[in-house]
């Protein structure tokens, strides 16, 4: 019996890291620190309001992270979450919060925290 297992790409790019802040250990490991606080941050935000402004900004300060260290699954649902709130859909932010919550999760896991 063989079984097909998908491998998930990491939840971002440490070589990403690598190439803007260089290779020094404490230096990235403080980088990711601080984006796994930021996604928290993002995260609490999101799940604790129901206003759409807030909920947006946060949205888009994570979608900004995100995509700088090459954290793409959670730049493309950060990216959803702010189009549904500058939209006024909270009811399109719920839909996406589990997937987005799933996200910030991986990345804890990939730093470690």
């Amino acid at each position: 019996m063989s079984e097909t297992t998908t491998m998930m790409p990491p939840a971002y790019d440490r070589d990403r890291l690598v190439e803007l802040f260089g290779d020094n250990p404490a230096t990235i490991a403080e980088v990711e620190r601080e984006f796994l606080d930021t996604a928290r941050v993002a995260e609490k935000e999101i799940v604790n309001t129901t206003d759409v402004g807030v909920i947006a900004r946060a949205a888009h300060r994570l979608k900004g992270a995100s995509g700088m260290i090459g954290a793409t699954s959670l730049h493309t649902i950060a990216a959803a979450v702010e189009r549904a709130a500058k939209a006024g859909d909270l009811p399109g932010v719920r839909r996406l919060q589990d997937g987005f919550s799933r996200e910030v999760e991986r990345v804890a896991l990939q730093v470690g925290g």
